[in-house]
């Protein structure tokens, strides 16, 4: 047995299904011996596409992605898509080849420092220097990924390792008696916790991304029932609570509604954080964001509580098992709350801060079209003006949560992210809503969708430039404008043909039901080039005719 062939079992044992990746000279080894395993290997176009499809993958299964790259070019074109993993808490493992251990620092053929340059990109990383330490190494990078605040863990493999024979025991597991995240909450805090929620008379409940990592949607859901407490999320929590439900109050942040900002900074006395990582595109202010609230914190991450702005009552603990506790509690010790909650916000939920001044409103159209279409549907977006109009209009529960790019932000995120989805629930069909300039960044993906008979819609919002960053010109720079518009019109739909899919342009608003429904209910790789202008000034023109 090589080191390769002993690193396939060891994946296989652990229960990996799909591989993302992209083959060289340092990874050899290891496809030599994928070949006759049991894993499906998925040969992605770019790197940076491996990673994206493990996320997405991850986010279904609940359990790491996994992508394979070479050394060298390989190892950096993963540094998005880890950077990508780590800020939204993805649990990913990426195998990289390294070039032979005795070659290591003489500047070989494809050769770079793969520990240093992704150590601040993932959760933890290790060069693999002895046969011994594989085992253990491959052990430790699936429970520190899945575990704790997840993310993702790079392992490189000196290619000399994965050649020769290796003798050791394969069921050996790792012991890491210096990492051990804390899961449970302090019951003292739980209880101080519920105490400040009795007392208080507006207190509201803003839930992250963390309550859907920790599988605790269930819980969180008896919480807000049980408490009639209203609720208000971050970008990354769509599909908590049914949008709606009286309960359900929007989002809050620099693209959220008004009424979620307000309760958050001026009206609510009281705020239990869930899971939700307070950044700034959160917070519109930092020093305004509960001023006069009491907060409590709850976060599996303890240095992420209170890193943004001053906590009353933290609690460091698993999301799923601290709200099982605080329900455990409840049921022992039923706390007073009102009979009815404290604010209904039916008729503002939907007042979001975006504008509407020019074709962006498309967008709201083919969301709520999409948002009819009655299927089990897992939906990516990429980043830009479409981000966050899905977030305000993409309402159907059997949509959400939406698979996105918080965090870093990433243009190009969403395609990938749509197959790795589909590869963890074949039985679903994917959907990528983007924009033309984020397409553009990893639109050599959608041949892979096509490869594999992934029943994948992409719609892409053209608007022939890139719109968030006119936006950002019109609003802080004074209109003046540079590097924003396309001057070439790309012909999306035949590069989906040409790719070997369906493609279609829509220029009337009275297409759109009818393009959607036609390409989802295909299950074949299609793309719908949306022309936001055209649509816009078509709808425009025909209302102004009517009133005529």
């Amino acid at each position: 047995m090589t080191g390769a062939k002993a690193l396939v079992t060891l994946l296989e044992d652990r229960g990996v299904e799909v591989i993302f990746g992209y083959p060289g000279g340092a990874n050899l080894p290891i496809y030599d011996e994928l070949r006759n395993s049991s894993i499906q290997h998925i040969l992605v176009r770019h790197e940076q596409g491996s990673v994206h499809m493990a996320e997405g993958y991850a986010k279904v299964k609940g359990r790491p992605g996994v992508c394979l790259a070479t050394s060298g070019p390989g190892v950096t074109n993963l540094v998005t898509g880890l950077a990508d993993a780590l800020l939204d808490s993805i649990p990913v493992v990426a195998l990289t080849g390294q070039i032979p251990r005795g070659m290591i620092g003489t500047d070989a053929f494809q050769e770079v420092d793969a520990f240093n340059i992704t150590m601040p990109v993932t959760k933890h990383n290790e060069l693999v220097k002895k046969e011994s330490e594989l085992v253990k190494a491959v052990d430790a990078a699936f429970y520190i990924a899945n575990s704790g605040r997840k993310g993702p863990v790079l392992l490189d493999l000196p290619k000399d390792l994965l050649d020769e024979p290796y003798p050791y025991d394969l069921s050996e597991t790792c012991s890491l008696p210096g990492y051990n995240p804390t899961t449970k909450g302090n019951i003292g805090q739980i209880k101080k916790a519920l105490k400040a929620i009795e007392k208080a008379e507006r207190p509201l409940l803003l839930v992250g991304a963390g309550v859907e990592s920790a599988g605790a949607m269930s819980e969180i859901n008896a919480l807000i029932r049980k408490l009639q407490i209203p609720v208000v999320r971050t970008l990354m929590a769509t599909g908590v609570l049914s949008f709606d439900d009286p309960l359900y109050l929007g989002m809050i942040g620099t693209h959220g509604n008004g009424l979620a900002n307000r309760l958050v900074n001026k009206e609510a006395d009281l705020i239990l954080i869930a899971g939700a990582k307070l950044s700034n595109r959160s917070l519109l202010r930092a020093d305004l964001f509960g001023k006069d609230a009491k907060l409590i914190q709850l976060d599996i991450d303890p240095a992420e509580i209170g890193k943004t702005i001053e906590i009353d009552i933290p609690i460091v603990g698993d999301v799923k098992e601290t709200l099982r506790d605080m329900l455990l509690r409840i049921e022992d010790k039923p706390i007073r709350v009102g009979v009815t909650p404290w604010i209904h916000g039916e008729h503002q939920k939907t007042k979001t801060m975006l504008p509407k001044a020019d074709a962006a409103e498309v967008m709201e159209w083919v969301c709520q079209e999409l948002s009819k279409i009655d299927l089990k549907m897992h939906v990516t977006t990429d980043v830009g003006r479409h981000q966050m109009w899905a977030n305000h209009h993409m309402t159907n529960p059997k949509h959400l949560p939406l698979i996105t790019s918080g965090g870093l932000g990433t243009m190009g995120f969403g395609l990938p992210a749509a197959i790795g989805a589909w590869f963890a629930d074949p039985q679903s069909p994917v959907v990528n809503l983007t924009g033309d300039g984020s397409f553009m960044m990893n639109m050599q993906e959608f041949i892979v969708a096509v490869e594999h008979h992934v029943p994948l819609t992409v719609i892409v919002f053209n608007d022939f430039r890139l719109g968030m960053i006119k936006e950002l010109q019109d609003s802080s720079y004074g209109k003046r404008h540079i590097a924003h518009d396309f001057n070439k019109e790309v012909d999306f739909p035949l590069l989906a043909k040409a790719m070997g899919g369906e493609g279609r342009l829509v220029v009337r608003r009275e297409e759109i039901a009818e393009a959607l429904f036609e390409a989802i209910h295909s299950r074949r790789p299609n793309l719908i080039c949306f022309d936001l202008e055209r649509i816009h000034l078509r709808s425009a023109i025909n209302l102004a005719e009517k009133a005529s």
